[in-house]
This record gives structure tokens, sequence and C-alpha cells, in this order.
């Protein structure tokens, strides 16, 4: 550990004091402590834990705590390594409490832990009792220090920190709690409505750090909570009445221009779609530059209601920039917007870094000169060079992969253009509320022509067969399919699409496609894939988005458990585009995500798995690039509690600017 500086008095401790005061926090821990959000004694403070619980020290396991959440001291009689089917392990450890009563501590996938326990070591373990036939069992287990037999009543457990252990970061705690000043540590006050029974800041930071209760805690939390949407809701409130407060371009749809945009489609809108381009023919009007966050599960059709906003505002002399994350969703994009708008006069391009660099100047050309009316590109389209005569819409696809600096970046190379917000990834309603408050929200939740979502299946690695079998019968009925793994890798390297495809390459004709390809090469497989030249193709998670092909009706997911659930969602929704529905086979281990994808298709209810899966940190902080953090807040079960703050910050006088009606 790296040496300390002198320490202020801890009188002198206030809340923007280093984290170097505390003792034991030299130069190397202080940016470990920074990598989480940590560099000053409030920050500290407001590091909250993730767990809080009841627990009960036991001496020996009882029925009356059968399904509770215990701390049990027992000594190691038997070790046992079995292996289970797909290349898993456990550990059963059987211990004996202090009056002979035996119990069971399984450990999985950690085979190493068998020489961890020798006979005769006494052990502290905290972890749900429950009943295994005749023997009781520890679920979830987990090995505690021996003094925390006595830490009381509360289990409290902090986020993990590298190179940082819990027992130093809760002396740490402990340590500002009893003596900084607590008293005299600001706050930026309330909206008088939500400054109501709210307990005084040290008690409750106590009540966050060390409580007598469950209950005590979760009061403390509400509290916290409320501040936190507070300033989170004043932020984005600003946002908004600065936009309203501004003037974009005014974009007028008479019914004959839109019947003509929609005879360019070669199918009808859904009556959803419908409504949605009603909403934005209103907002495109103006006076204020529209700010639309377009929602819709896999298979909506959002791309035909941006392809509506797009036509409009090119049909009135502005241009119109469309925002992908991966290269291979703008050239979708890019393909699809070609195809409808064949023999048309108006001039699309397509710009990315992986372009030929005379190719992107000669785009870029174009954009200044005011000649291209759509251009589709990734982050090559926020670089300095690229300029725009005339900016008067910015669609960005896939938000949840940009943070806002990057959404912002772009609508700054126009006068307060318009701005549409896709997201193919349905957003929890509370984290909406937090992550596009300044936004206005439509949803699509039908899809064309009736389609049925498709189903997802979760298969064992050992069920590989079953795999093979659906691929026989799909290929007879003149389908295609889809094959993803989760890295490129090498020829032999097992999971790999390269070892995938190898393998397929057996049975079927298949063909591989991926990121570190050439663009021109990349662009001609999946073609040839589009025109039916070949029936499977194998590639990596670059075939998330982007891929349309009516005919393919199977996605087999490789190691499914290693991807994200909103990465699932979005695989599976890339089949069952045509006439027949589609299946999704998840092969890998049974995690959470895998079981959540297959138990409904519903992209809303998974979004608010996928919140309660991951926290509210890791999601807001992707899409807010850490301007946010919720160490508090909970998007799932404050959704209550968020409406009330948000209409109380709306309502507060002195928002600057004042909201243009």
């Amino acid at each position: 550990m790296s040496g300390s500086p002198t320490r202020a008095p801890a009188t002198e401790w206030c809340t923007d004091s280093p984290v170097t005061v505390l003792k034991g926090v030299g130069a190397r821990v202080a940016e470990r402590l920074a990598a989480a959000g940590i560099r000053t004694l409030g920050d500290l403070l407001h590091f909250f834990p993730r767990r809080v619980a009841a627990v009960a020290t036991l001496a020996a396991p009882v029925a009356t705590a059968e399904g509770l959440l215990v701390r049990l001291k027992g000594r190691v009689q038997r070790v046992t390594l079995q292996w289970l089917p797909g290349r898993r392990s456990m550990v059963m450890v059987t211990f004996a409490s202090s009056d002979g009563t035996p119990f069971l501590v399984p450990f999985f996938n950690q085979p190493y832990l068998r020489k961890a326990y020798t006979t005769g070591q006494e052990r502290v373990v905290e972890g749900v009792l429950q009943r295994r036939g005749r023997a009781w069992q520890l679920k979830a287990p987990r090995i505690v220090p021996e003094s925390a037999a006595d830490a009381g009543p509360m289990l409290v457990r902090y986020p993990e920190i590298e190179g940082v252990g819990e027992a130093r970061l809760r002396t740490w705690i402990q340590s500002v709690l009893a003596q900084a000043p607590l008293a005299r540590w600001p706050e930026e006050p309330l909206p008088p409505q939500l400054a109501l029974d709210h307990p005084p800041l040290p008690a409750a930071l106590r009540a966050m750090h060390a409580p007598a209760s469950v209950a005590e805690h979760e009061a403390a939390r509400r509290r916290f909570a409320v501040r936190e949407a507070a300033a989170l809701f004043r932020r984005v409130e600003r946002a908004r009445r600065l936009r309203l407060a501004r003037r974009g371009p005014r974009i007028e749809v008479g019914d004959e221009l839109l019947e003509r945009i929609r005879a360019r489609l070669p199918f009808a809108w859904t009556d959803d779609q419908q409504r949605a381009v009603q909403e934005l023919r209103q907002r495109l009007r103006g006076p204020a530059p529209m700010g639309v966050l377009l929602q819709g599960d896999v298979g909506t059709g959002k791309t035909a209601v941006a392809w509506f906003a797009a036509l409009a505002v090119v049909a009135a002399g502005w241009q119109v920039a469309f925002l992908a994350p991966t290269e291979l969703l703008a050239e979708q994009h890019h393909a699809t917007f070609a195809a409808w708008l064949a023999g048309s006069r108006v001039a699309l391009h397509l710009l990315s870094a992986a372009r030929p660099p005379a190719e992107r100047r000669a785009v870029e050309a174009e954009l200044g000169a005011g000649r291209c009316g759509v251009v589709f590109g990734t982050h090559a389209l926020l670089t300095e060079r690229t300029v725009f005569a005339r900016l008067g819409l910015v669609i960005v696809d896939e938000q949840h992969r940009f943070g806002v600096a990057q959404r912002m970046a772009l609508v700054h190379k126009g006068e307060d253009p318009h701005v549409l917000v896709m997201s193919a990834t349905p957003i929890p309603r509370t984290l909406a509320l937090a992550l596009f408050g300044d936004l206005d929200g439509i949803v699509l939740r039908s899809r064309p022509g009736g389609r049925r979502p498709p189903r997802a299946f979760w298969l064992a690695p050992r069920e590989w067969r079953r795999v093979l079998a659906v691929l026989r019968r799909a290929l007879a009925r003149g389908e295609q399919a889809y094959v993803v793994a989760h890295r490129i890798g090498a020829a032999g390297e097992r999971g790999s699409a390269v070892e995938v495809q190898r393998a397929l390459a057996r049975h079927f004709a298949c063909r591989l496609v991926h990121g570190r390809m050439p663009a021109e090469e990349r662009q001609g497989v999946l073609a040839e894939f589009r025109a039916g030249a070949f029936p499977i193709l194998v590639g990596t998670t670059v075939l998330e988005v982007g891929v349309d092909v009516p005919d393919a009706t199977v996605m087999v997911v490789v190691e499914a458990d290693r991807f994200g659930l909103a990465t699932l969602h979005q695989l599976r929704g890339r089949v069952g585009r045509g006439r027949r529905r589609g299946i999704c086979l998840l092969v890998g281990e049974a995690s959470e995500r895998v079981r959540a994808v297959c138990a409904t298709t519903d992209g809303f209810e998974l979004a608010e798995a996928d919140l309660r899966l991951r926290g509210a940190g890791e999601l807001l902080g992707q899409a807010q690039s850490g301007d946010v953090d919720l160490r508090a807040l909970d998007p799932v079960g404050d959704h209550g509690l968020l409406q009330r703050v948000r209409d109380a910050v709306r309502g507060e006088a002195g928002m600057i600017p004042p909201c243009t009606p």
C-alpha cells in the first residue's frame, strides 16, 4: 500500500474532502476508488450497499428459520466434487453445527474449492436455509470472516471495487460516519412538496450503512431516491425547456406528399405506424424542434416510420442524418431506403470509417454543398470533417448504444434540427422517464401482417444433434437460418464463429460473416444470403440488428449464456419476419437471462427483467455516459416515486429558461 499523506483533523472533514484524508487511502487506493466513482468523502457515504437484509445467527439449523437468510458456524466433515452435464461442477461441503446437526453447502463451477476445505476446519457460512430431503442446505452460500458472527442482525453488502476489500471499505465508511460533522454537510433543497417526513442527513446515512432494521434502511433509501430523482429530473426538465424555447425547421406535410411517401413503401402501414406518422406530422410543424423517442419491439416497423420523417424533411429542402451504431446496420438502412426510393431523385449516401478515404471525402463534400438528402453512417458522422449545409432532422437508431453527448454532437451540426431517437430494445418505462424525459414518447406494439413473435427454447450443449435436426427440417421447407457465436475465434476454438461454421459446413451449405471482414466482402455475403444462394449464415453479433431476410425462420445462438438479455431478444427478432413464425434455439447454460428470454416474447417485460439483473447504474451509466449515478433509486420499484418527483420538478418555479407555449 502506498504511503499516506498528512491527515486533516476529522472536524474539518466535509463532503468535498478527498478520500486521501482517510488512513490507509494513498494514491493507488484512491485511483481504485475513483474508478468506482468515489473521490470525496461525500461520494464514499453515498456509495450505498447493493444488498441489505435481515440475517439470523443460529447455533444450528432449525425448522423455524427455513427460507430465511441465516449465519451458521460449522466444522467441515466431508468435501466432495461432482461433475455435472455441460462441463459444470459442484463442490459439496458437509458441515456439522455446534450440536452436531449436519448442513450442506454447495459451490457451483468452482472445482478448485475442493482443496480449500479440510476436515476439522471451522467456518462461518451465510445463506438461505432450505431442506434437501432430510438434510439441511444453505442456498447461495457465502463464507464470511469469523468476526461476522457478531456483526449484528443486518447483512450489508456493497458493490465490488477491484483491489479494495469490503472490510476496508466498511472501515472507512464507519470512520466517516463517526467523525465527520454530517449535520453541517450541505444538500440541494427539494421542491417543497417533496421535503416531507424525511429523516435528517446524519440519521439517513447511518441507516443506509448500519441499519437497525430493513424498515429503517428502506425509509432512508427512499429519502435518497427522492433526491437522486429530483437531481435527474431537474437536468432533464432543463433540457426539455431549452428545446421548447428554440425554433426548429417548420415542415408542413400535406395529404398529397403523405400519399406519395406512403406509395413508395412495398407494404401498408399498421394502425400503430399510422398513429406514429400522424404524431410526427404534427410535431414537424413546430414551432419548437421535434424531440421524439420512438420505441418498438423487434419487428414492429420503426424503420418505416423513420422513413416518413426523413422523406418529409427532404421534401422541404432539408438534410437528414441517420446515425447507426454499427456499419452493418448503417449499410442495411441505406440499402432499404435505396430499394424503396428506386428511380427517385433523392440523394442517399453512406459514411463510415471503413469506407475508402476518397469515398468519405466525396460524401463529405456532397453534404457540405447540400447535394445529399439523407446520409447514413456510424460515428464518422460525428467528426469535425462532417459538415451539413442544412441539417433538418437527426435520426438516432439503437439509442442505447450511444451516450447523450454523442446524440447532441450530431444535433449541434445543425440549427435546432428535429430529433427522432429510435430504440429497438424497449426501455423500462421508469428508465425511459429518466433517460429521455426531455423527449416525447411514441410506442409501436403491433407487428405488420399480424406476425407472431418468434419463440425461444433452451437447449443444453449436449443436445446439439437436436439443433441439426431443426436446421434440416427448416431447410427442407426452403427456409433459411442464422447461427450466431459469441466471438470470431479461429479454427479449432470451441464455440467460435469460425469453428461453428467449419463444423456446420460438413452438413449444410453455409457462409461466415463478421465485423473484421472488408465491407465489400461482408456486403457480398449478405446479398447472396438474402438472394437465397445458401441457406445458413454463421456470424457474430453483427447479425444482432440490420439484417432482414423474410425466409429466415431459425436462429441458433451458441453459448447463449454469454450474451446480454437485450442482445438475445434482438437476435430472436431477426427471424420470423415473413410468412412463417420463427424459432430461436439458445444453446448453452440455463442462465437467468436465457430463462427470461424463453419465458416471454414481450420486449418491455424483458427490459424490466434486464434492469433487475444488471441494475440501474450499469444501464443508466451506459446510456448517459456516466452523467447520472443512481445509488438509491430503484427504476423498477420506484415508478410511483419517479412520477411524483417528475411532476414536482416540472412545477418548480425558477427553472431557466421558462417553457414557451
